[in-house]
């Protein structure tokens, strides 16, 4: 009796599951993009959607991209088995990156399961020009022939260095640009460095910039890096080999690798080791043409360019002792940096001092210019009228080759006499001379002398010294070795190198602020801590969501908080990005101090 109650109960449970298990599968196949209008320097994140009850479903076939650069940022799966019924879900993430401007169709995908096919609907995408970089250089600038890597033949990645002029005065500015092409993404962060500039003094011309160009039919991404160079003497002078050092994927060291190895670590991390490569300019040689002799006057200093010259008194008339403040302004073009004062005035009964000065450097459209100001006090020692004759400053004028004086206006100065028991007012920061006029007297009171006994040698202080060089050995021993994994383990030279990498990126949002661009503003904070995060995870940073991110951080132990407050940050992004509206600059200076004092919060917590 009770086996066929068993029986029974059996029959009823099963029958009660088939009638929740449908006969026909419903599959779910559908695609989407996070914007459908962006900039040729912005990158679409495209998903693709199967859902449905079947446990197995299948790679989709992608449309036709040929006006895209595709990269797949990798996919999720959920499967889930509830009264019965079994539930796939699997989402595919793409990254597009547009080639040209215009406008473009996204066709359909498709997939196929139990030879059924399904297609997703058809997106429209607008592509318009870059407003964030800086367009290619003009075809006007004159450049020495290129001096690349590239050896005539198509590459993935090389480099170039080229000079505005092959041939200057001492003095005179070349501008020196490097040129990195990319043509394939990179595995982490590039190292440029400088070439060897012996022979000039060297300013950055900030900022980078970057451009899409075709070379030999194929497109590149380029970064472009200027230089200012000031030769300091003259004849043949070579401007070094510029180097890259890049990180490449390349998938043939994991096949190359020892299989056994493999078993004694995550077998996917293989896929994520890059390989070095250093990419190299030639040599550059410039001929260097020294100054003329003739006509060179005598308070000629070296200034080169071209310059303006003007002096101010902020009084003309004081007491006995009371000093005078002259101000004089240099402005123009050249390296206003390593300029010399002007030549100093000469007065009779009157003490002259160099006091300070300021500078205002400008590097607009990669020309060094701007204005030095030198701060001068004249202090009078005597009552009567004076002349303060001219301020004399001498240069060598670029446009017509030749010696150029300029000289500030004259002042009459009136000098009262000084009151009874008044003090000589020295200026601030001036150097006043001091004579000795005695001579010290020996001591002859040396008091107690006492008898230091003991060896130096069982001291405390000689045992650290010799304990130095031990400690400078280890701790170069554990430096080394700290470079060597950065350059190895990319995910660790990524998550190291994850708080300075957003500050920069932070920056470029900084700049923003002045341009008013909100909308680019919250872009460059959102791609900031996007890839803070990836590069923590050693993910990357296309595709994240904010469920992953929680995931992601909550698995590394950060405050909870700190989690919510980086989501609600990059919900405020979006929302910003895509509502219509005005911020003002306040405001974003808030949002990116904000922002900033996040990534230092998250910082140390991964500490």
């Amino acid at each position: 009796m009770a086996k066929r109650f068993n029986i029974a109960i059996g029959l009823i449970i099963f029958l009660f599951c088939f009638q929740g298990y449908p006969v026909a599968k419903e599959i779910n196949f559908s695609a989407s993009v996070d914007k459908s209008e962006i900039s040729v320097d912005e990158e679409i994140n495209l998903n693709i959607l199967v859902s449905g009850d079947v446990g197995s479903i299948p790679q989709p076939k992608l449309p036709s991209l040929s006006d895209f650069e595709v990269y797949s940022s990798g996919r999720s799966q959920n499967i889930s088995f509830v009264n019965g019924r079994l539930s796939s879900s699997v989402s595919f993430n793409y990254v597009l990156v547009p080639k040209n401007k215009g406008q473009f169709t996204i066709g359909s995908a498709e997939v196929e399961i139990d030879n059924k096919a399904y297609r997703t609907q058809p997106m429209n995408i607008t592509v318009t020009d870059a407003p964030s970089v800086s367009q290619a250089p003009p075809a006007a600038e004159k450049e020495q022939p290129t001096n690349s890597s590239l050896k005539g033949k198509e590459t993935d990645l090389f480099v170039e260095t080229v000079v505005d002029k092959n041939k200057a005065y001492v003095g005179e500015q070349i501008t020196l640009t490097f040129r990195f092409y990319q043509g394939v993404r990179l595995f982490g962060n590039q190292e440029y460095s400088r070439p060897n500039l012996t022979g000039f003094w060297v300013e950055d011309l900030p900022p980078q910039r970057r451009y899409y160009k075709t070379v030999n039919g194929k497109q590149y991404f380029v970064t472009e890096v200027k230089t200012a160079l000031f030769p300091t003497t003259p004849g043949k002078q070579t401007i070094g080999s510029a180097n890259l050092k890049v990180t490449v994927e390349d998938l043939r060291d994991f096949f190359d690798t020892d299989p056994f190895s493999l078993l004694d670590r995550d077998m996917f991390s293989a896929f994520r080791q890059g390989k070095p490569k250093i990419l190299s300019t030639k040599p550059i040689d410039i001929e260097i043409i020294p100054l003329p002799q003739k006509g060179q006057p005598e308070t000629f200093k070296g200034a080169v360019g071209r310059f303006s010259l003007s002096a101010s008194l902020d009084k003309t008339q004081t007491e006995e002792g009371q000093p005078l403040n002259l101000k004089v302004k240099i402005s123009g073009q050249g390296n206003l940096m390593s300029m010399a004062e002007p030549e100093s005035i000469k007065i009779e009964d009157f003490r002259f001092y160099n006091v300070g000065g300021s500078k205002n450097i400008s590097k607009d459209n990669f020309t060094v210019q701007g204005s030095r100001t030198y701060d001068m006090s004249l202090v009078p020692q005597k009552a009567g009228k004076y002349n303060i004759p001219p301020i004399q400053f001498s240069y060598f004028d670029l446009a017509g080759k030749e010696y150029k004086i300029l000289q500030s206006q004259p002042f009459s100065v009136t000098v009262l006499p000084g009151k009874e028991g008044q003090v000589t007012v020295f200026p601030q920061n001036a150097e006043v001379e001091v004579k000795m006029k005695d001579i010290r007297y020996i001591k002859t009171d040396t008091g107690r002398l006492r008898n230091e006994e003991g060896n130096f040698c069982q001291t405390p202080l000689f045992i650290i010294i010799n304990l130095i060089p031990l400690v400078v050995l280890i701790a170069s021993l554990g430096y080394r070795r700290y470079q060597s994994r950065l350059e190895t383990d990319i995910g660790y030279a990524r998550l190291k190198r994850a708080g300075s990498s957003a500050k920069k990126r932070l920056a470029v949002a900084r700049k923003s602020i002045t341009g008013k661009d909100a909308k680019k503003f919250y872009s460059e904070i959102a791609k900031a801590l996007l890839q803070y995060v990836g590069d923590k995870t050693n993910r990357s940073a296309f595709g994240l969501t904010k469920d992953e991110i929680r995931s992601e951080l909550r698995e590394k132990n950060i405050n909870r908080q700190k989690i919510d407050e980086l989501a609600e940050f990059l919900d405020l992004c979006d929302y910003a990005r895509f509502t219509p509206g005005s911020s003002t600059p306040e405001e974003l200076a808030k949002t990116l101090k904000s922002a900033e004092k996040l990534i230092i919060d998250l910082e140390r917590e991964y500490v």
